[in-house]
């Protein structure tokens, strides 16, 4: 089955931890929204502006349409690629987040690849595991025949710290080298994002600080 980078990604996260509700989490949730807007890009629906803002610009497609929340948000709120995540993430509640993860589910349960049962007040989840297999199995020794849909893979596994549930030291240690020297313009775009969401984590970090010292009040993002 022909399955886009942030599907595989998803049934990754769902299958190492088992309930739905750990996509919901700051870290997968990030980069989710992360890799849907990477889609958005590459099939064109959205475009930068001459500011450098993404603007929806074409019809989404079929193909990608559990993007529809960010997509939709985006049409409302064009910005800046790096920041699109991280702000799309970042309401006060976890509204957003949980539209698109629901919409990811839905997605991978129309393709039947993915089963949720409602097991007291959680989600369970039970994974097609054959569908990512062979790139589950491809990132246990990146000094193959790595694709770049796999990089990304790796790329988004190991940034949500999903790696560490699906892969020994070892393999891990190889996947973190061969993300490292990867040079392909989804590792710059990753890259990005985790430089404003380390770069606001730390500032949100300083105002609880100064806030606790001082008694005033926390800035929140």
């Amino acid at each position: 089955m022909n399955l886009t980078t942030t599907e595989k990604y998803a049934l990754a996260v769902l299958e190492s931890r088992g309930k739905l509700s750990v996509l919901q989490r700051e870290e997968p949730a990030l980069y989710l929204a992360a890799s849907c807007v990477w889609d958005m890009m590459q099939a064109g629906a959205v475009t930068e502006d001459r500011n450098g803002k993404l603007r929806v610009s074409a019809p989404l497609p079929k193909t990608i349409s559990y993007c529809g929340p960010v997509y939709e948000w985006l049409a409302k709120k064009p910005m800046k690629q790096e920041q699109a995540a991280l702000k799309y993430i970042s309401a006060l509640t976890k509204k957003r987040i949980k539209a698109l993860v629901e919409s990811i589910a839905n997605d991978l349960i129309d393709k039947s690849v993915l089963v949720v049962e409602q097991q007291g007040r959680a989600k369970q989840c039970h994974v097609n595991t054959a569908v990512i297999a062979e790139d589950l199995e491809a990132m246990r020794d990146m000094a193959g025949a790595v694709t770049p849909d796999q990089l990304m893979l790796a790329e988004l596994l190991l940034d949500s710290r999903t790696a560490k549930k699906l892969l020994n030291k070892q393999e891990l240690s190889i996947m973190k080298e061969a993300v490292k020297q990867s040079s392909g313009s989804f590792h710059v775009y990753i890259g990005e994002v985790k430089k404003y969401y380390d770069t606001i984590t730390t500032i949100i970090l300083v105002c609880i600080v100064v806030s606790a010292a001082t008694g005033g009040p926390a800035l929140l993002w």
